[in-house]
């Protein structure tokens, strides 16, 4: 225990206030002829009491600090995490008894907390083996964050190793500052099995037009069998195939194209016909919805003249039967805009047309656009229609060729076309910087002599409630040539073209009142639902209520009023049944009535289901790269054992220093005041007054 003073020359202080409590006191009691009766004891024992009674006094003014060290014992965390997914759901009792035991044999020398994850991670620890998703990932990721500068000793991980969500586990073992010991729970046996893995599709197609399913599947110990697929749209057979397996453990990448023939949502079975000996037969099925639309869509394309990039896309786009595209060159725009489902600007504004009264109507409208900016594009005044993507201006140029971004994710390209188109012949494309708003997407980035750089290329987004596109080069007919100079077709050029007319020209918001929602959610997902409402000025506006009826297959209905966030609208329904759901959300501006139909599907989700073989090799690699060990749930008792035996799980102790203000102390206080009452009876006692 110490103490201090919050004063400079503290010690001065100190000094002087010891000199005038002992001069007060003298001059009081030694020097004052009333106190002549007083023996010299007597006096020399007031003095003191005064002199104890001003000392104190004078260094409560002083502020001076009580410092008290204080020594704190932190016993190591003992982190359990348990899987609390269906695939363990027959091991419930068993981890019930584990985490029993553990607790008996940690709990005088450890800080034991449980955790239990599947979907999420939550610190309750409580086991059902309900949850359909595996996240081994973000368990670990959540555990790190909540035991930063924390005393955790070790992690015990109980599961079987399957996770189907997230990221794998092992990513993130570098950074942990603890053990893993991890326990196996499952049958590792490698069982005959044919599983669909994972499933890849549009979430929209149009009428008419054939849309991509790559399918990804996995064959255990059926070597030298024939696998025959099975695809179904509502019930009626639209494909079917035989695989050959040619491996005891044979994985396949399958790809069809079947093509949209009914609108509306559309429900597809994929089905892999069982084999006698598999035991489990759920993951042979997988089911999934798209969106069909039926509309003819038309684009107008707008030039000062012809040009070969215009003819490029007008061929790519004349293979959609959904689509017809309509070109204008000079000023003469069509009466309305309304009609068409795109606008394509090729280098307007330029030099020789600014093109002020277009750009103004095309700007007023909410139809999409799709510039192609090139040499002969006025950048100035491009620059001012402020839409998303600005470009320094320039009146030179440089060749540029196209490096892809995986982090895109408007739409998807496939990875081979994105690899042959890296390669296509440059563009040229005005020289100078680009400046993108955060609303947009980068789909490629603009590399020079093989140096990928941060100018944009191709970048998409919503603007203001419009969606726009940007291709920041000239010469997209050269990677149409390209493509069938090394492939003898035009697959790869037209995936870019198609992809980019589909996802511009699929209107979100074309009215003043808008439901946004996907058109499929998983069983485990809640039914979240978003709107939006503009006025006349197209300005975000929530002030009225938007109601809403959502009425089920089964004829249940149930009806919901948003809720409002920021300028917005959210709806989030909680979970339902799997099945169809139509909906109508209606709202009134005014005097302006709205109302929005719509339909979406919740489809099951037993991915849990799928794949029943544990993963201990998954286990055995988290505990090997953090020093930790593996053992079976048969053999739990060396791991525990295991723990217990290392010496760097310690006891840490820390320091705490505690500062006090003696003003606070209400001991001295109590002394001052004894102090005072014991003088003050004495000179009672001897006849002081």
């Amino acid at each position: 225990m110490e103490i201090s003073f919050d004063h400079s020359y503290s010690g001065i202080w100190v000094l002087l206030a010891l000199l005038a409590a002992s001069g007060i006191s003298f001059l009081l009691y030694f020097k004052n002829k009333e106190n002549v009766s007083l023996s010299p004891i007597q006096k020399g024992v007031l003095a003191f009491l005064r002199f104890a009674s001003l000392l104190l006094v004078f260094l409560f003014l002083l502020s001076p600090l009580m410092r008290k060290v204080k020594k704190i014992k932190q016993l190591p965390i003992l982190a359990v995490a348990l899987d609390n997914s269906l695939s363990v759901k027959p091991y419930t009792q068993t981890f019930e008894q584990l985490s029993k035991t553990i607790k008996d044999r940690f709990a005088d020398d450890y800080q034991v907390e449980f955790w239990s994850f599947g979907e999420k991670t939550q610190s309750n620890g409580l086991i059902s083996g309900n949850e359909r998703r595996s996240d081994y990932g973000q368990m670990i990721k959540t555990l790190k964050s909540n035991y930063i500068n924390k005393n955790i000793g070790a992690l015990i991980l109980v599961g079987d190793g399957i996770y189907n969500q997230g990221q794998n586990p092992v990513n993130f073992t570098s950074s942990l500052k603890f053990p893993v010991y991890s326990i196996g729970v499952g049958d590792t046996t490698l069982q005959a099995d044919a599983a669909i893995r994972s499933v890849k599709t549009n979430k929209v197609a149009f009428l008419k037009n054939k849309f991509p399913i790559e399918m990804e599947l996995k064959f255990s110990k059926l070597k030298n069998k024939m696998a025959y697929l099975d695809i179904e749209n509502n019930g009626k057979p639209v494909y079917s195939s035989t695989i050959p397996i040619v491996s005891d453990d044979d994985f396949k990448l399958e790809f069809v194209n079947p093509e949209a023939t009914q609108t509306g949502l559309q429900h597809y079975k994929i089905h892999i016909r069982p084999f006698g000996e598999e035991l489990n037969v759920k993951n042979n099925d997988y089911e999934f919805v798209i969106q069909v639309l039926e509309n003819k869509q038309r684009i107008l394309m707008l030039s000062d003249g012809p040009h070969p990039d215009l003819g490029a896309l007008r061929s790519s786009i004349s293979e959609l039967q959904n689509y017809e595209t309509e070109l204008v060159t000079g000023n003469d725009l069509p009466d309305s805009l309304r009609k068409y489902s795109l606008i394509v600007l090729n280098q307007l504004p330029s030099v020789k047309n600014v093109a002020s009264k277009l750009l103004l109507k095309i700007k007023e409208s909410r139809v999409p656009v799709l510039f192609l900016i090139g040499p002969n594009t006025l950048l100035e005044q491009f620059n001012t229609l402020d839409l998303g993507l600005k470009v320094a201006s320039s009146t030179n140029t440089e060749e540029v060729q196209a490096v892809f971004d995986d982090n895109f994710s408007l739409f998807t390209l496939s990875n081979e076309t994105k690899e042959f188109l890296a390669t296509a012949p440059p563009l040229l494309s005005p020289f100078g910087n680009t400046e993108i708003s955060p609303v947009l997407q980068n789909l490629a980035y603009q590399s020079i002599k093989n140096i990928r750089t941060s100018k944009s290329i191709m970048a998409f987004g919503n603007d203001k409630g419009r969606k726009v596109g940007f291709v920041v080069g000239e010469g997209l007919w050269r990677w149409r040539l390209f493509d069938f100079q090394n492939n003898g077709d035009h697959e790869a050029f037209n995936e870019l073209t198609n992809k980019i007319v589909q996802y511009l020209s699929l209107k979100e918001n074309e009215d003043n009142f808008n439901v946004n929602y996907p058109a499929l959610f998983q069983e485990t997902d809640n039914i979240e639902l978003t709107a939006e409402l503009y006025n006349d000025s197209y300005e975000l506006v929530n002030a009225p209520d938007v109601n809403i009826r959502i009425k089920s297959d089964s004829l249940k209905e149930f009806a919901y009023t948003f809720d409002r966030i920021d300028n917005y609208y959210h709806l989030n329904v909680g979970n339902l049944q799997p099945g169809d759901y139509t909906f109508e959300a209606e709202t009134q501006l005014g005097n302006q009535h709205f109302t929005e139909k719509g339909s979406f599907s919740i489809v099951k989700n037993e991915i849990e289901l799928q794949n029943n073989q544990a993963d201990f090799g998954l286990l055995y690699q988290l505990a090997q790269q953090t020093g930790g060990k593996f053992a079976s749930i048969d053999n739990y008792g060396t791991l525990l054992d295991a723990i217990n035996n290392n010496k760097q799980i310690t006891v840490q102790q820390h320091q705490q220093t505690l500062l006090t203000e003696w003003i606070n102390l209400k001991t001295l206080f109590f002394l001052l005041v004894l102090l005072l009452g014991i003088e003050w009876f004495f000179r009672k006692y001897w006849g002081i007054y």
